[in-house]
């Protein structure tokens, strides 16, 4: 009876690994990965938080990858980490899950490329998934309904807002579909139209339009604008959105996609242009005139905020702060 058993687990993993291998294709707008370290990073230090701070969370992308490829201890550094810094919830910039995606809310990598990963109990806080262009691969309306099943993962629509406040500290968020928008402003088709992609757009100015909260934290896959030597600038997101972005003078727009860390400032903006590092995999850094800081290392992003100053952490897979930079503003009387 025990051999049957057995066999019929093996048999269970072989076929779950199969149907995971079935879901791979692949999705336009990826190229070759460098899974290495290039960059000398400069000297590494704990993670220390402002004084009086308890309103941080966690910025993770390009991370699904069924464990493999530095997600695993990415997946694990961030446990300790988020418990360390009282991390309240956790914000992903898409591709969630490489290479195409999620089939349906029973789909194996649901297992294999999250609930198995990020097991550390100071994980088990609200997730809200931003979608990149492999998720795009997949059924985009099973990540959606995938909330009804998990009690941690909070995607109402492909994109949307939301408000967290916390001891009198309020951040509004933006989670937006940017693989829409570059398909739609870029070459419309049936399924990715201009209508669709000027509807988002017009969503987020409605949202900024009567925002009153502390801080304006907008997240999408694309970055705006990047220092990726065959990547750089996301030309729709330039022309369409941008404009829309400074004229309601965001804080933070935190991109990922580009599978290494950056931050760039324009000059005639007010806004600090980030690039979230992959969870998994990375690629060789680069930079350019507008760069500020630029490395190549697996690892996530630590948003922390108080009344008068909003900070970035780039955390790298050892759990060190490889990055930090605050924007202040004066208290309110």
């Amino acid at each position: 009876m025990k051999n049957h058993i057995r066999m019929l687990l093996a048999v269970l993993i072989l076929a779950g690994c199969a149907s995971v291998a079935q879901t791979q294709s692949v999705v336009p707008h990826e190229n070759t990965f460098i899974a290495s370290q290039t960059l000398s990073l400069p000297a590494s230090q704990e993670l220390k938080l402002p004084s009086g701070s308890d309103f941080n969370f966690i910025i993770i992308s390009d991370h699904g990858r069924n464990g493999y490829s530095n997600q695993k201890e990415v997946g694990e550094t961030m446990g300790k980490v988020a418990s360390l810094s009282s991390t309240r919830f956790v914000v992903t910039a898409g591709d969630n899950f490489q290479t195409a995606g999620v089939q349906s809310v029973h789909d194996p990598l649901w297992w294999f490329s999250h609930e198995s990963i990020y097991t550390n109990p100071s994980l088990n806080v609200d997730w809200y998934p931003a979608l990149g262009n492999h998720d795009h691969g997949g059924n985009i309306q099973a990540q959606v309904d995938y909330s009804n099943i998990s009690r941690r993962w909070k995607m109402p629509a492909a994109y949307y807002t939301l408000v967290k406040a916390r001891n009198n500290i309020s951040i509004r968020l933006i989670i937006l579909d940017t693989y829409s928008l570059v398909e739609g402003f870029g070459s419309p088709d049936e399924k990715y139209t201009l209508a669709a992609a000027q509807k988002q757009v017009h969503f987020v100015d409605s949202v900024l339009t009567v925002e009153k909260e502390d801080w304006v934290v907008v997240v999408g896959h694309h970055p705006v604008y990047s220092a990726h030597p065959t990547r750089k600038n996301t030309k729709e997101l330039v022309e369409f959105l941008n404009p829309v972005l400074n004229r309601h003078d965001v804080d933070f727009f935190v991109g990922a996609h580009d599978h290494i860390f950056q931050h760039l400032k324009d000059p005639n903006s007010k806004i600090d242009y980030f690039v979230n590092t992959a969870g998994s995999e990375v690629r060789e850094s680069a930079s350019n005139e507008w760069t500020q800081f630029a490395a190549s290392a697996p690892g996530f992003s630590i948003v922390s905020a108080t009344k008068t100053d909003l900070s970035m952490y780039f955390i790298n897979m050892e759990g060190k702060v490889i990055y930090k930079y605050s924007r202040s503003k004066p208290a309110a009387n």
